[in-house]
């Protein structure tokens, strides 16, 4: 009985197991057909759609062929227009020329004749009253720079009263915005007063990242004082800044324009730009080649031997020469300038003033009267554009 169970059971087990794989492989089946279905369907939308995107490029390749073929046409349409226009106007001008040449003419031979006496009165009228113009501009001018010549002694006089803490402020509010102004990429702030710290901090930042500190004090005072650079260095040695700079217009005795004292760089106000540009540029390099601080401290005392060292000193002095030398060449190119437009206004009002004897003459021969005695008068009945004095390029 056993064995016939056995039996019975495995002929059932393998019919089932035979049915499950022929369920199985036709389960699969109809997956894969559907896979092959989506799969063709597929190549066929990106087919159709390469086929649009074809379609469509042609389209706007020829869409614009055709835009720029009608702006190429209109652009040549208006070219021509405005060369017929241009043609115009020139044949206009030089009409114009002749008949103004004629009328010179006429006007000359008709002043000859008998109107000389009459324009001459005209001339000596109108530069009279040009002349009185010109002489209450003056008088005018000479009160305006009067005034401010006394605001300016004025001011003079408030500027010396000031304090020597006035004066500091203002040396360190120059300070501070000049590098500000030369590094815009780093944060540099000013200390309040009142509180513990050198005026202006100046942190060097290298693309986004603090890279270190340079602690700047102004101090524009008559005489020097050594407490300046133990203060300076306190304060270095509590925000643990790598540089300290004394910007000063004074020395100690013996030394000008820059020197170091305990660690402190003391330069004259002028070169301040240029050292914190140095010094940036070596914390810079400290922090990306990632030197330790025996290393930074080593590279820090080589680069102070070469600031103070005499070769370097006397290049700097060249620098800030040429950077003068610069500054003069602007200031004599504004003169230059000033000279030109001063002599242009004045060959303009001679220019006016010419142009106005030839309008008084030919207005005196077209629009004038003869009298019995055989005199022209004229009605002064020239347009106002001709009777107005040519502006000169300073009063513009």
């Amino acid at each position: 009985m056993r064995s016939r169970l056995q039996a019975q059971f495995a002929a059932e087990y393998e019919k089932q197991r035979l049915a499950s794989e022929k369920k199985m492989q036709t389960e699969n089946n109809k997956v894969i057909a559907k896979i092959a279905a989506e799969r063709d369907d597929s190549n066929k939308k990106l087919k159709e759609a390469n086929a649009r995107e074809s379609e469509m490029r042609k389209q706007a390749l020829e869409e614009a062929t055709k835009t720029a073929a009608k702006q190429l046409k209109k652009q040549n349409e208006t070219l021509q227009k405005m060369t017929t226009e241009r043609d115009t106007a020139v044949r206009k001008i030089k009409e114009a020329e002749a008949r103004e040449a004629e009328i010179r003419k006429q006007a000359k031979d008709e002043a000859e004749k008998g109107s000389l006496k009459e324009l001459k009165k005209q001339r000596e009228a109108l530069e009279k009253d040009h002349d009185s113009i010109i002489l209450k501009k003056q008088a005018e001018f000479n009160r305006e720079r009067d005034g401010w010549q006394k605001k300016l002694k004025e001011m003079e006089r408030k500027v010396q009263k000031n304090t020597a803490n006035q004066l500091g402020d203002g040396a360190e509010l120059d300070l501070y915005e000049t590098l500000r102004e030369a590094f815009t990429d780093d944060r540099v702030t000013r200390v309040p007063r009142g509180q513990n710290g050198a005026d202006v901090h100046h942190e060097v930042r290298y693309k986004g990242q603090r890279c270190g500190l340079i602690m700047i004090d102004s101090k524009n005072r008559q005489s020097w004082q050594n407490a300046y650079i133990s203060k300076l260095r306190a304060d270095q040695m509590a925000a643990k800044a790598e540089h300290a700079i004394l910007s000063s217009s004074v020395f100690p005795s013996g030394e000008k324009e820059m020197c170091m004292q305990s660690d402190v760089i003391v330069v004259s106000p002028a070169r301040v730009v240029y050292l914190v540009q140095l010094l940036r540029r070596s914390i810079i390099s400290t922090h990306v080649l990632g030197l330790s601080m025996e290393e930074r401290n080593n590279k820090t005392d080589q680069l102070y031997k070469l600031i103070t060292s005499e070769a370097y000193i006397r290049r700097f002095d060249e620098v800030v020469k040429l950077n003068e030398e610069v500054l003069q060449l602007d200031v004599e190119e504004q003169k230059a300038h000033s000279i030109v437009w001063r002599n242009r206004g004045t060959l303009t009002k001679r220019l006016g003033n010419l142009l106005r004897q030839i309008d008084t003459d030919v207005a005196a021969v077209v629009e004038g009267n003869r009298t019995d005695d055989g005199n022209v008068t004229a009605k002064s009945k020239l347009p106002p554009a001709m009777t107005q004095p040519v502006q000169s390029r300073e009063a513009i």
